[in-house]
């Protein structure tokens, strides 16, 4: 019984030296290594909080970066408020061929600041990299304002850009390009985020067109910074990604130059004539129709800019390539209208202003040459000399109808004085037509020009009494003077003339707008009286 009794105290203190060795350590052990969990995470929260810190006062101007491409550029570097210190750890420069590194190390700004750049920099786009992994891409004379490279935790960004390279100017282009997996597409700039690893990248354009420019360029090769390229040369390559990464793809602008002659088609530019032969069944007679064309050009846009080509078109030296050649949809020739009948022989020619105006639709672009390919509406490939047509049809006619008005006295009257004049064509005279609107001149001595479809019906309703017309009026009447503050109107008839005769009619009376019409609503002053 003793020996039992004294082995239970052994038991226990055997327990407690096991207990204090190797449970409470581990027991620590294990708490700290989630402390140590933490204190990673926090230092992981803690970078990108310092990433969006830094976006956020640059974006709002403090401090604000501005690249100055100038014979001698330079990076400004200009604080709004309290300085909040950026640190620079490189600067790229494109070189033509490549990114080429500024700073031979990094660069703590915490102050208004020029940072110097080389001379070759000049009009070319330069890559900020900042000390928090942000990555910012800058196009001559801009400030960071649009492009931030920065992503989630455990991901690295890649900036993807394009641009076309035309003599010492770099332009930035869109085009369409396929990254991280072969099934997803995108159009540059575009910032992607990925995990490090090597990815598939391919370049869906070789050629790309700037009609702003009247210029195409054609790929040349990729650039990247802050990883590596299977190929540079190539449209499609791969892409390792280890870092902050941006890669563009750069076109070399074709600068080759052709002549090309671009000339409007089947539209009538003066000097243009056109003489028609027309029977006419009232006059029992051949007619001759002379239509002159009063336009001399037609304003076409060619890569952006507006020219006036006259009947024999212009000739420019257009560069390889896409090519963008904008003729009006529609355009409008209008005519002098000269015309000659049996009637007319002994009554004189008939002849309008501008009589008639032919409205034209385009159809299309051509070329009688292999070197120059149609490639759409308004897009022409230019691969040598040539020659484009800008095809129209006419689509519909419209002829003039010129309405004024013939003021007279009845027989017998006369006017000694009278103020404001009372003869002769007055403004303000009105006929209703279609029962929906008036026509007539608005000035004296001034007629109303009016155009309508070829075919349109023209109905007279009725015409409208002028007046009272108020003045100074001294009238002879049958040898009697008489003064007067009021004179009346009274209609007498239409009167109208057209290619086929003259003739006069009272309302209502319609008849179809094929010819243009002079109209002259004739009245006599009936009434004289003295205001109330």
């Amino acid at each position: 019984m003793i020996r039992r009794a004294i082995s239970v105290p052994i038991f226990m203190v055997l327990m407690f030296i096991l207990l204090v060795a190797v449970i409470v350590p581990a027991y620590l052990f294990m708490s700290s290594t989630q402390i140590y969990s933490n204190q990673g995470s926090q230092q992981a929260t803690g970078y990108l909080e310092g990433q969006t810190q830094e976006v956020n006062q640059v974006f709002r101007g403090n401090p604000n970066v501005y690249y100055n491409s100038s014979k001698s550029p330079y990076l400004q570097v200009l604080f709004t408020s309290i300085p909040y210190p950026l640190n620079v750890t490189q600067i790229y420069y494109y070189n033509g061929t490549t990114w080429s590194p500024v700073l031979k190390g990094s660069l703590v700004v915490a102050g208004n600041t020029f940072i110097p750049l080389p001379s070759k920099a000049f009009n070319k786009p330069i890559i900020m990299v900042s000390g928090e992994g942000n990555v910012y891409f800058l196009n001559p004379n801009t400030s960071i304002n649009t492009v931030n490279v920065q992503g989630p935790a455990g991901k690295l960004p890649v900036y993807i850009a394009s641009f076309v390279e035309n003599g010492s100017k770099f332009i930035p282009v869109s085009v369409q390009v396929i990254f991280p997996t072969t099934g997803s597409s995108s159009i540059t700039p575009q910032v992607y985020y990925v995990t490090p690893g090597t990815y598939p990248l391919t370049d869906k354009n070789q050629t790309v067109f700037l009609p702003q420019y009247g210029l195409t360029g054609t790929f040349q090769n990729w650039s990247i910074v802050g990883g590596t390229l299977s190929a540079t040369n190539q449209l499609s390559t791969s892409v390792t990604v280890f870092s902050a990464t941006v890669i563009t793809a750069i076109y070399k602008a074709q600068t080759t130059k052709y002549e090309v002659q671009i000339v409007p088609k089947n539209i009538p530019l003066a000097p243009n004539v056109t003489i028609l032969k027309r029977h006419s069944l009232l006059s029992l007679s051949l007619s001759n129709l002379s239509l002159s064309s009063l336009n001399k050009t037609i304003p076409v846009k060619i890569d952006n800019k507006t020219y006036l080509l006259n009947s024999s078109g212009i000739k420019l030296n257009l560069t390889y390539g896409y090519h963008l050649i904008q003729f009006p949809s529609y355009y409008n020739i209008s005519f002098n209208y000269t015309s000659e009948t049996l009637l007319k022989k002994i009554l004189g020619k008939f002849f309008m202003y501008a009589g008639e105006i032919n409205c034209y639709e385009f159809n299309g672009l051509s070329s009688p040459n292999s070197n120059v390919s149609i490639k759409g509406t308004d897009i022409v490939f230019v691969n040598g000399s040539g020659k484009v047509y800008g095809i129209y049809t006419q689509s519909s006619v419209y002829y003039a109808m010129l309405v004024n008005n013939s003021f007279s006295f009845p027989s017998g009257v006369s006017c000694i004085s009278c103020r404001p004049s009372v003869i002769g064509d007055i403004a303000g005279q009105l006929i209703q037509v279609n029962n929906s609107f008036v026509i007539g001149p608005t000035t004296n001595n001034g007629v109303e020009r009016l155009y309508f479809k070829n075919g349109t019906t023209i109905y007279f309703t009725k015409v409208y009494l002028y007046g009272p017309f108020s003045g100074q009026f001294q009238i002879l009447d049958q040898n009697n003077p008489e003064s007067f503050s009021q004179l009346l109107s009274n209609p007498c008839y239409i009167k109208v003339d057209y290619p086929l005769g003259t003739y006069s009619f009272n309302p209502p009376y319609s008849f179809n707008m094929n010819y243009p019409y002079y109209i002259t609503d004739v009245q006599q002053w009936e009434y004289g009286g003295y205001e109330l």
